[in-house]
Formats: C-alpha cells, structure tokens, sequence
C-alpha cells in the first residue's frame, strides 16, 4: 500500500510541474509579444491614400500644444500667458474626398518693454528646431490694437511620395505688457545682419511653401 500511495503522489507531482511548465511558457510567449509589439510602431498617415476616408490629426496637434507649451513656460516668470482654447477644425480633402480633423488655438503672450517682440519670437523659433513643429510664417501684427508680432506654428503631415501638408494648429501674437518687470536677459537685441538674414530665409520659405491648411 506505501508503494502504491508513493507513486500516486510522484505521478500527481510529474502533472503538476509539467502544467507549471506550460504555464510558465505562455506567460513569457505573451511577455514577449507585448514587448515586440510595443516595437512596431504605427503606420504614419498618407494624406493621399485614397483607401482612407477620414484622417484623424487630433493626437498630432495636441502632442504640438504639449510641445509649445513647454517651450513657452521656460519663461513663465518672465513673460504672461494666455491661451485662447483649442478649437476643432474639418476639412475636406479635394484629392480624395477624405476628412480631415485637427485643432488649432490662440496664444497671446505678453513680454516685458526691454524685450524685442521679434526677439522673442526668435527665442521661441530656435527652442522649436529639434522638434516636429513646423514654423509656418511670422510677420508683424496687432493684438486688440496693441503692436504685436504673430508667430504661426503647424505640422506637416506626408501627403504622397515626396510631398506634404502643413497644418496650422498655434498662433502666437507677442505684445508688451507694462507690468511685465523680469528683464529677458537671455534675449539680446536683432543685430541688422540677422534681421535681414531671418528676412532672406522668410522669403525663401514662402518661394518653397506647400499647401497649408487653417
């Protein structure tokens, strides 16, 4: 009877250990597909794929707010801002028919009376290089009748082999604001070279400029 007992008990633990295996087995299986998963990354959008009928850019022009915003509050002790909200944009692309959703929203930024407007629109410009925000144009303006300089900021998304489209998604008016006392230290004055240099490549620009979508 010890003998017969024994050997249930070690043919009971034999199934136990291999069920464990297996399930060992599918949870690194599952692991793993997680992981490899993770890796692929998302098909990017082609405007001119006539197969899709809607284009959804609300997650493209909300990581673009994300990333103005952080480069604007880098001067939140200096400068004041105001965001106007985001508003939600349709289009209708004449090429295939497809629609086209994204965002596009407002902001006045008050700087201090030392500070060029232009200036500080430059200081913006060059935090934006290394990023997918895409500086659409930029040209003196006004601001509920005050001077202001206009800063407008989009992305581009592929539109065919060698092509795309810019869609605006930020407008920045920078205006002073007289209460505004913090200096921008790190904001020196346009030399004449430069000025004509950002004028030059403004030019250049719109020479090059594809479709852009407001």
């Amino acid at each position: 009877m010890q003998e017969r007992n024994g050997s249930r008990d070690n043919n009971h633990g034999g199934v136990g250990i291999f069920i464990l295996f297996i399930v060992i087995l599918f949870l690194l299986a599952g692991a793993a597909g997680m992981f490899y998963g993770s890796r692929i990354q998302e098909k990017p959008k082609d405007l001119s794929d006539t197969t899709v009928k809607s284009f959804d850019l609300m997650e493209e022009s909300k990581t673009a707010h994300r990333i103005i915003d952080d480069v604007l509050l880098i001067k939140r002790e200096n400068w004041q801002l105001r965001d106007s909200g985001r508003r939600q944009h349709k289009d209708l692309l004449e090429t295939s028919g497809a629609d086209v959703l994204w965002t596009d929203r407002e902001i006045a930024v008050g700087v201090p009376v030392t500070t060029e407007l232009e200036g500080a629109s430059r200081w913006v410009r060059e935090h934006l290089q290394n990023t997918d925000v895409k500086v659409i144009n930029e040209e003196q303006s006004t601001w509920h009748e005050m001077d202001a300089w206009r800063l407008e900021l989009g992305i581009a998304v592929k539109s065919g082999k060698n092509s795309e489209r810019i869609f605006s998604t930020d407008t920045v008016y920078f205006f002073h604001h007289g209460n505004l006392t913090n200096r921008d230290r790190d904001i020196p004055r346009i030399s004449k070279e430069n000025r004509l240099a950002d004028e030059e490549k403004r030019t250049e620009d719109d020479s090059k400029k594809t479709e852009i979508l407001r």
